[in-house]
Order: C-alpha cells, then sequence, then structure tokens
C-alpha cells in the first residue's frame, strides 16, 4: 500500500476573532497581540459571554493604545454639562463595532461605571449616546476603558447617506406590492378574462394602481441615475433598466386602458424593479459597513490642541494655531507646528510622521518637529515657531480631490459594457418594432415591448452585485476591508506591490532575540527588572516588561524608579544600585572582568559572587563587543552594582508571514518595491530578510520623494501600502493603497482598503478574489448573451407572451444567482484545490 503523502498542517485558529494564525507567530494561539490582549481583558475582568453572543463572527482587535489623547472631548463635555438639567447627554462616533457582541460590551462596561444614566449604541452607524448623572461620572475614564477592547471614541461626524436609508425602504414597499400584483396575475394566468366583468376590471386597476407605485417608487433611482448619465453624455448601464421600466409600463397601461388586462405585463415589471432593487441595495451594503467600522476623518479639521490664554487654558483646533502660541501638550497630544520645548524634558515619538520608530529625549529649548507625539507620563509647554498654515504637517493632511487619480481607468470597461448594451437592445427593439409592423401597431408594439423586457440586463443587475459582495463579506472575514467602490475593479491590474517598512512590514514595537535571556533570570532579579521597565513608556521598555510579566515576574508598588534621558532606569533597593539601559552607562564603564552571570545567590544580595575569590569566569565574546560599544544599538543591559547580570538583545518585530508573503507575490509575477524613510543600512536589511531585490528599495525617502518615486514605478499597475502621514502623498498617486494603522487620524481615511490582524496574506488574497471575480462578471456577461439571444429570437418569432415572460426573466435571475455562488463558493475552491508544496516560513 502506497505511503500517503505528508499533508501540512491547518494552521491554528485565534482564540478571539478565530482567523488563521500566522505561521511563525510569537503568540500561537492568537492572530495578533490586539486579539491576546482584547482576550485577557475580556476573561480577566468576566466579560467572557462576549463569545457567545460575537457567534465566530468577531473581527481581529487592533492593539489598544497605551495612551490617546483627548484634547477634542473637552469641548464636547463642557458643551454637554453647559445644558441645564440633572442629566448631561453626549454623542460620539465609534470605531471597531461589527456585531451584537460589541453591543453587549460596551453596555456592560458602562453598566459598571458609577454615574451613568442611560447608554446608546447604534451598530449600523457606528454611534453611542450616553446619559449621566452630573457629577457623579467620569466620561474619559470610561471611554479610556472602552478603548483598552480596541475600539476608539471620536466626534459625532458619522452621517447615514441618504441611499442607505432610502433603499431598504423602496425595496420594502416594492417588495410588498409586487406579491400582490403577482397574485392578480395568477388569476388571468389560469384564465379569468374579459368576460368575467367586474371581477376582470378589478383585479386589472388594482394590478394598474400598484404597478404604478412600483414605478414610481422603485423606478426613481434608476431614472435619476439614467439622467444623469445622460448629462454627462454617458450612456450608462440604468438606461435600459430606465427605458425598460418606462416602455413596459407604457404598453400594459395601453393593454389596460383598452380592456385587456391580462396581456399587460405587470408582474413581470414589478418582479424586475423589485430585483433590481435588490442588487442595487447588495452593491453598497458591505462598503457601508466597511466605511462606519472607521471614525469619519475631517484632516486638520479633526485635531485639537491646548493653548494657554492668559491664567486659562483653552482647547482649540490645530487650524487656529498662531506663530508664538504656547500650547500644552498631554501625553498623546499631537504637536501640530514646528516648536520649542519650554519645560526641562520630553520624550517624543515621529513614528506618524517620519514612519520609522523610535522615541527621543529631547532637552529643554530643544526643536519638536510638526507631527510629532509625546511620548512620556507628563504634560509638556511648547511654544509655536510658526503657524499651523505654514505648518508641513497641512499638505500631508490635506484630501485629495475626488476627481483626482484614475477612477475612468477602472470604469471604463463598464462603460463599454453599457454603450453596447444600450445601443444593441434599442436596435433590437427597434428591429422587431420594424418587422411585425406590417402585422399591425398593436402586435409590433407587443412584439418591441418584449424585447425591451426579456433584454433588459436584469440578470447582470442582481448577479454582478452578489459576486461583488460575496467577495467583500469573504475578504472581510479575513481582516481586509474594502472602502472605495472599484478597489475589486482595480486589483487586478496590480503587478507591483510597494511597501512601507515600519509599521507595514514591520509591526512598530520592539521583540525579544533570545527568550532565554528572560527565562534565564533568578525570580528576583526578574522582579527587579519588572519593577523597572513597568515604569517606563519606552518601546525597549514594553516589550521587555510584556516578557517578564509572561514569566511571572512581580510588581512592587513601593518601588522608586529613576529614568534618565537616553541612558536607562535606575532602582535603589537594600543598599544595591540596579541599572537597565545602555551598557556603557549601566556597567558604568567597568571592564568585562567583572562579568556576574545570573544564579541564585547563596548569601546576602551578592552571595558567592561577593569577593574576588570566587569571581566568575569571563563572559563570551559577544558581551565583551557589546560592552566595548560596538553593539549599543543591540539592546539593554541588566547591572547590579555596575556588574552585568543579563544582555536583552532587541530587534523590530517583523509581520509573522512577511518574508512569505513577500516571496509568494514575487512567485506569482509582481514586483515588490520597499520604500522607506529609514537609512540605508536598515532598509538593505530587511530587504535582504525578506528576499526583496537590493535595486527595489528605496531609503532616507521624504514624503514627497515617496510620491515621486511612486509616481514614477506606477503605470496604472501600483498597490501601496503604508502607515504613516509620511506616506500621504504616496497614496494619492497609486493605482490603489491601504494601511494596517486604523488607530491614528487620516491614513484610514484616504485609503481604498484597511487591514486588522497582524498578517499581510489578506493582501495576496484581495488580488487572487480579484482575478476571480473579474473572470465570474466576464462568464455572467457571457451567459447573459448567449440568453439574450435565445430570448431575441423567439420575441421576433412573436412567440413570447406575458406568461413566457414572467417565467422566464426569474429563471434567468436564479439560474445566474445560483452559477455566481457555485463560482466564489470557498468550499468549491478547497474541493477544486490541488496540493502544491507548502511555502516555508523562513524568519525574517
Amino acid at each position: 500500500m502506497p505511503a500517503s503523502t505528508p499533508s501540512e498542517p491547518a494552521p491554528a485558529a485565534c482564540l478571539h476573532c478565530g482567523s488563521p494564525v500566522p505561521p511563525g507567530s510569537a503568540a500561537r494561539d492568537f492572530c495578533c497581540v490586539g486579539c491576546e490582549a482584547v482576550h485577557g481583558l475580556l476573561v480577566e475582568q468576566g466579560l467572557t459571554r462576549y463569545y457567545q453572543l460575537a457567534q465566530g463572527k468577531t473581527a481581529p482587535a487592533p492593539e489598544p493604545r497605551k495612551e490617546r489623547a483627548f484634547a477634542w472631548l473637552e469641548p464636547l463635555i463642557s458643551r454637554a454639562e453647559a445644558i441645564p438639567g440633572p442629566l448631561c447627554a453626549l454623542e460620539l462616533d465609534v470605531q471597531g463595532i461589527h456585531c451584537a457582541a460589541c453591543v453587549w460590551l460596551i453596555n456592560e462596561l458602562f453598566r459598571r461605571q458609577q454615574g451613568g444614566a442611560g447608554l446608546t449604541v447604534d451598530p449600523a452607524l457606528g454611534k453611542v449616546r450616553m446619559l449621566w448623572r452630573r457629577g457623579a461620572f467620569d466620561v474619559a475614564e470610561f471611554l479610556r476603558g472602552v478603548e483598552g477592547f480596541g475600539y476608539l471614541f471620536g466626534p459625532s461626524r458619522k452621517r447615514p447617506e441618504r441611499t442607505s436609508l432610502d433603499l431598504p425602504i423602496r425595496l420594502g414597499i416594492c417588495a410588498a406590492l409586487s406579491m400582490n400584483v403577482m397574485l392578480f396575475s395568477v388569476s388571468f394566468y389560469v384564465g379569468l378574462t374579459p368576460e368575467d366583468g367586474d371581477v376582470f376590471r378589478l383585479f386589472t386597476r388594482l394590478s394598474l394602481w400598484l404597478s404604478s407605485a412600483v414605478v414610481v417608487v422603485g423606478g426613481w433611482p434608476f431614472f435619476r441615475s439614467a439622467l444623469q448619465g445622460l448629462r454627462r453624455g454617458v450612456l450608462h448601464l440604468d438606461l435600459p433598466i430606465a427605458l425598460g421600466i418606462l416602455l413596459v409600463f407604457g404598453m400594459s397601461l395601453a393593454q389596460a386602458r383598452g380592456g385587456r388586462g391580462d396581456l399587460a405585463y405587470f408582474d413581470t415589471l414589478n418582479t424586475f424593479v423589485t430585483l433590481m432593487l435588490v442588487g442595487r441595495w447588495l452593491q453598497q451594503r458591505v462598503l457601508e459597513r466597511n466605511r462606519r467600522f472607521l471614525l469619519d476623518d475631517d484632516g486638520a479639521e479633526g485635531l485639537f490642541v491646548r493653548r494657554e490664554e492668559g491664567t486659562r487654558l483653552a482647547t482649540v483646533r490645530a487650524a487656529e494655531v498662531a506663530d508664538g502660541d504656547v500650547l500644552v501638550i498631554a501625553p498623546g497630544d499631537l504637536v501640530p507646528v514646528d516648536a520649542l520645548l519650554l519645560d526641562s524634558g520630553a520624550r517624543v515619538s515621529t513614528d506618524w510622521i517620519t514612519g520609522e520608530p523610535g522615541e527621543r529625549a529631547v532637552g529643554q529649548g530643544g526643536a519638536l518637529p510638526a507631527g510629532a507625539f509625546n511620548a512620556g507620563r507628563e504634560a509638556v509647554r511648547v511654544q509655536a515657531k510658526q503657524a499651523f498654515t505654514d505648518s508641513p504637517l497641512v499638505a500631508l493632511l490635506r484630501r485629495a480631490p475626488t476627481e483626482a487619480g484614475g477612477p475612468a481607468l477602472h470604469t471604463r470597461f463598464w462603460d463599454r459594457v453599457s454603450r453596447r448594451w444600450v445601443v444593441t437592445v434599442l436596435f433590437v427593439s427597434a428591429l422587431g418594432l420594424a418587422l411585425w409592423w406590417p402585422a399591425g401597431p398593436d402586435k409590433a408594439l407587443e412584439v418591441a415591448v418584449a424585447l425591451l423586457v426579456v433584454t433588459c440586463p436584469c440578470a447582470i443587475g442582481i448577479a454582478t452585485p452578489l459576486a461583488y459582495e460575496l467577495v467583500q463579506a469573504r475578504l472581510r472575514r479575513g481582516g481586509f476591508f474594502i472602502r472605495s467602490t472599484d478597489l475589486l475593479d482595480r486589483l487586478p491590474r496590480v503587478r507591483k506591490v510597494l511597501f512601507d517598512k515600519t509599521g507595514t512590514l514591520t509591526l512598530g514595537r520592539l521583540e525579544l532575540v533570545d527568550r532565554a535571556a528572560v527565562a534565564g533570570l533568578t525570580p528576583a532579579s526578574r522582579d527587579i527588572a519588572f519593577d523597572l521597565v513597568s515604569r517606563s513608556n519606552h518601546p525597549a521598555s514594553r516589550c521587555l516588561a510584556a516578557a517578564l510579566a509572561r514569566e511571572g515576574a512581580r510588581f512592587n508598588s513601593e518601588a522608586r524608579v529613576s529614568e534618565l534621558a537616553g541612558q536607562g532606569l535606575e532602582l535603589n533597593r537594600d543598599g544595591v544600585r540596579w541599572r537597565l539601559g545602555r551598557a556603557d552607562w549601566a556597567t558604568e564603564a567597568r571592564t568585562v572582568d567583572t562579568w556576574l552571570p545570573e544564579r541564585e545567590p547563596t548569601e546576602g544580595v551578592l552571595g558567592e559572587w561577593g569577593n574576588a575569590s570566587s569571581r566568575p569566569p569571563r563572559p563570551s565574546a559577544r558581551v565583551e563587543v557589546l560592552l566595548s560599544g560596538s553593539g549599543l544599538a543591540a539592546g539593554p543591559v541588566l547591572t547590579r552594582d555596575g556588574v552585568p547580570v543579563a544582555f536583552f538583545q532587541l530587534r523590530e518585530s517583523v509581520r509573522p508571514d512577511a518574508r512569505r508573503e513577500v516571496q509568494a507575490l514575487q512567485d506569482e509575477g509582481r514586483e515588490v518595491w520597499l520604500i522607506s524613510g529609514d537609512s540605508q543600512g536598515r532598509v538593505n536589511d530587511m530587504a535582504a530578510a525578506l528576499g526583496i531585490p537590493t535595486q527595489h528599495t528605496l531609503s532616507g525617502q521624504r514624503p514627497e520623494e515617496k510620491a515621486e518615486a511612486v509616481a514614477k514605478l506606477d503605470a496604472a499597475d501600483t498597490l501601496y501600502l503604508g502607515d504613516g502621514v509620511n506616506d500621504s502623498l504616496a497614496f494619492e498617486r497609486a493605482l490603489c493603497a491601504g494601511t494596517p494603522a486604523i488607530d491614528r487620524p487620516v491614513m484610514p481615511g484616504k485609503s481604498d482598503f484597511f487591514l486588522l490582524g497582524e498578517g499581510l496574506g489578506a493582501i495576496r488574497e484581495a488580488l487572487r478574489l480579484s482575478a476571480r471575480l473579474r473572470q465570474v462578471v466576464r462568464r455572467l456577461l457571457a451567459l447573459a448573451v448567449g440568453y439574450n439571444v435565445v430570448a431575441v429570437a423567439v420575441c421576433l418569432a412573436g412567440w413570447m407572451t406575458p406568461l413566457r415572460a414572467a417565467v422566464a426573466m426569474p429563471a434567468t435571475s436564479l439560474a445566474t444567482v445560483l452559477f455566481t455562488v457555485w463560482w466564489l463558493s470557498a468550499s468549491r475552491e478547497r474541493a477544486a484545490a490541488t496540493p502544491t508544496p507548502p511555502l516555508r516560513e523562513v524568519p525574517a
């Protein structure tokens, strides 16, 4: 019996969202750090009922922000509390709501906080309205608690689109009226004739009145679209639909007024209009859900800052900042203009503006660039050196014109289809009218109307929107959320994939190279190290704090830790000085002869290593290099009275599937580029780790240079993925652009799509499904043409009747819908898939 071929094990499912865990992920049970953090909070706070309500529909959770500014909230609370009465009310937008479990969780967190009077969550629009008792409820504390679970709050800007309210109402009315008209039509088909007198006339009039309402209510969206297209000189696909509705209704009206309601097409007309509305509703449903998932962004208008005005501190829009203003920048707040630091010191992060990681210390009088965030734990005072109108942020925050880019490139196919369809349908109808005119005007008109009924693109109007909806829903489950209407039409054109580095190919945080460095610590030293790092907001401290917590380190609330900017952390306990930071500072420039290996002491603090006779052997060459200064950037050193205890080598955390996905994109024939503002050496190292050719890398790129590079590379075939506002201009030059960063302003609002989770596999899946969607759409068009050839032949032969039309039109619509579902079903793809050698994950 032949041996079975070993198969690649299926990836584990995330305990929080159910998404596949990317191979090589640090957390084996979770697809990303966000899911791990949120799952931990739900378990810790006894909120696991969330999973029962979610029923497997949870989306990957973004990593909760440690410090987020609420400057925008202060004027809203002041306005709410200025209204007299025992209760205050406030409406806010919320990002991240996607199911009933989210609604329950937010309500439960609100119920647990004292002072709340009522909370209403609108998951369809992404809004919350809260009521609280005056002076008894901390709004900011409640919002911070909810944001710990991955949600984000913002000012109330979301408004329902008119069509989202309009279409469901029209669809409901038309469906109800159509079912009644179909009941009346059945009586005609089974033998009700003009000889039946009053009953025949009553059913004819009811069919006419109800059909008139369907034409007015359900036909208006198509009439409006067709008229707008004609005004622009475009033969829109809605034009034959509108013409078909009007001509069929006119023919049926003439037959009804002539006393022959049994020859009218009222039931076919009503069914046609209702199905067209279903298709239109499917077209916009998923896109609106994806857009409402995020906060609405209005660029610079959404940025607020605190400004000193005499003895008062006012919260103003960033656009109101003038040269010389003194601003108070709270932890997590943005510096909107170039400024000088007035306080003794500060720690800032410029990753949002430069796209590169790391925080740096700034001394009194030091320059703070526009776009920097206060990464410290205290508010600082700065003086603006320019008005906001002169800030470099203005150009980066501006919205691209809606007509900019190349939408015409992507809609050209549908324009051609619409134009040819309209011309062909009108020509065939005129041909039928001319051929049958010798048989009498009534018969000629009946044939012409029958041609319009059976050749209207009803199948395409339903099956094509359904195909788009199915693909969007599959991508959404994989963490790929589409915001642009025509993105799926653009993706098959992509031949170049351009990546920013930090925050895009990397996760914007540090990770331990060797976990044994933490696991090998004694419990006492582990607790000391945890006391040091847990009191710092430095990226290296956050990384070590998470690693130490996983090893069971304990927190001492009485520890007093001092942080020296640019050096490290220091703690004095029981007469022993512990330091964690730069090697030269932590070791006090000692020689490596005093190396103290980490082991349990036998007496006192120093134990057996307290005298020279028991001094341990010299450390390895790697430690000597570290202490000589050549490896200072590799990671911090933990010392005890200047004697090294442990060395923690750190590196940028690369997305777990980055190398595999880059390799797969290149194997599929696409060019992969790395465009970064980082140094040439670091960019080359990243490119080598991921297998990107050196000639496809660009380093040291400013925002304007990134945009120029994308413009040179783009031949209407580029996809750009970036996370910082320094990528904003490049977004406007690429064919399509997306971001994995939904927790920062501006970029999600400018993107065509956004990603959730830590993997990049959703991009390749989107490219694959978009190509498959194009195949399905073209096959639908071929089916529609084949059906119409047969239907036209039947009509020109004079064999088409209202009954046959009533059967043929819904039958073909149902057939194309089933065809679409079958071709795009995931189960069919799994069954048809042939085993292929798995892509081996190579650590970056």
